[in-house]
């Protein structure tokens, strides 16, 4: 039996590889010895959560005749405090390290970085069914398609600012106003200086409102609305102010759930530019005693721009977007210019193991369109006037799951995934179009 002593060894042992990493934990530390000078005047709790993850990619250029294959050993280590002082007054810190170990020799898409900083931070207010949170906080909200916290990421993604939240019986209204935080590594580069950000996260900002509405328990309807823009000084996305409108249904009547999602979007560029935008999600599951068994399906869609209407954008575009849970685990589509049929099977055979498979069916809606990445907001494949094949191809994702019953707080985690490329591959990549491969091994311990 392994004990809990002996896995803190292991990853004490494992963060000893990285001196730099060492001396910025020392800043967590720190940061959580608000939590002593508080203790008389507050209840305070206090947990952390440490994981670690090997992954490896395979051949993402579809050329198997060059060498780009790739793995890292990433650590993350969350720290978590937060203090009561009654009378609705509550205060949070969530300060995080990240190890990122580059384990190949190859050059592309390696990273070599290590940071420490605030996840979170922030200090609430409630009163009867009004609260208000300031400070730095995570947003995440429905199917988060649009709004996540990454937490499959590294360094998580995390605002700066301020949300007004409204809670009472069936209605829930939460109203924000924030930018992105300033963390350097948020985008990590392979481009010196390495773990810089890509971009200027303070030219952006996000507001909006998030509402729900409950039928019942697990029946409802979502609403919301939001603008981001991108300030004249961005060095990303100069000049834009782009509006999104949405509407989300879910429902389950005993074994059945369904959910269905639509969101258009309006707006400008300073390019004299129109966004005109659409992006809709249904999935349908069916869940059997047997095993706890659920068996999905879902159609994504997007409609893509063929730059055939000079002044338009018509690609869906939202930099908060989390396409990882949603679009395949190997991160080729974002929610736009983009159809995706996905049959998903899970099932938990014994106590604490949950099995997953999802195959992904993936095409581009339009052909001539760019091929958006993961993030939704950068290209991945540049469209043309010349192109015909909309085919994408084929994602298999299998994902294992497993909480250790000998080790409290210990959950282990498999998943390898496999992207067969179709007819738009060949077309856009010189006729190349070999398989790509990704995994990962995870450790998740939570203390």
């Amino acid at each position: 039996m392994v004990s809990s002593t002996y896995f803190k060894k292991v990853y004490i042992k494992q963060l000893r590889e990285g001196d730099m990493f060492l001396k910025r934990l020392g800043l967590l530390a720190a940061a959580l010895c608000v939590s002593g000078v508080a203790q008389a005047a507050a209840d305070w709790t206090v947990s952390a959560e440490l994981r670690e993850r090997y992954q490896s990619f395979n051949n993402f250029d579809y050329n198997s005749n060059v060498d780009t294959n790739t793995s890292e050993l990433d650590t993350r280590l969350f720290l978590k405090a937060k203090g009561d002082f009654g009378n609705g007054l509550t205060v949070f810190f969530q300060p995080q390290a990240v190890l990122i170990q580059n384990k190949s020799t190859a050059a592309f898409g390696t990273q070599d970085f290590s940071q420490a900083d605030l996840l979170q931070a922030y200090l609430e207010y409630q009163w009867q069914d009004l609260a208000v949170r300031v400070g730095r906080q995570q947003l995440a909200y429905g199917d988060q398609r649009l709004l996540g916290y990454l937490g499959w990421k590294d360094v998580a993604r995390t605002f700066d600012g301020m949300k007004a939240m409204y809670h009472n019986d069936g209605l829930s209204i939460d109203a924000f106003a924030v930018h992105p935080a300033d963390i350097g590594a948020m985008t990590p580069t392979t481009l010196a200086p390495q773990g810089q950000s890509l971009v200027t996260w303070e030219d952006r900002s996000l507001m909006g409102f998030y509402s729900t509405y409950k039928f019942a328990k697990k029946t409802g309807v979502d609403a919301y609305f939001m603008n981001w823009s991108h300030s004249q000084q961005a060095t990303v996305g100069k000049g834009r102010s782009v509006n999104t409108y949405g509407l989300r249904g879910f429902a389950v009547w005993n074994a059945i759930d369904v959910t269905a999602e639509a969101a258009l979007q309006s707006g400008d560029w300073v390019t004299n530019t129109r966004q005109s935008a659409s992006a809709f999600a249904v999935k349908a599951g069916y869940t059997f005693d047997a095993w706890n068994t659920r068996l999905g399906i879902e159609y994504d869609f997007s409609p893509g721009d063929d730059k055939t209407t000079a002044g338009t954008h018509k690609n869906f575009v939202f930099p908060f977007h989390t396409n990882h849970a949603h679009y395949g685990e190997m991160d080729r589509f974002s929610w736009a210019n983009m159809k995706d049929l996905r049959f998903s099977v899970k099932t938990s055979p014994t106590k604490g193991l949950t099995m997953m498979v999802n195959a992904h069916l993936l095409s581009l809606d339009k052909a001539q369109g760019d091929w958006l990445n993961v993030v939704g907001a950068g290209v991945l494949s540049a469209g043309a006037p010349t192109y015909t094949q909309t085919k994408a191809g084929t994602e298999v994702d299998v994902k294992v799951i497993y909480k250790v019953a000998a080790v409290q707080g210990l959950k282990l985690i498999g998943q390898y995934g496999v992207f067969n490329p179709g007819a738009a591959v060949s077309e856009r990549n010189a006729g190349k179009a070999d398989s790509a491969q990704f995994g990962y091994l995870v450790a998740n311990y939570a203390f």
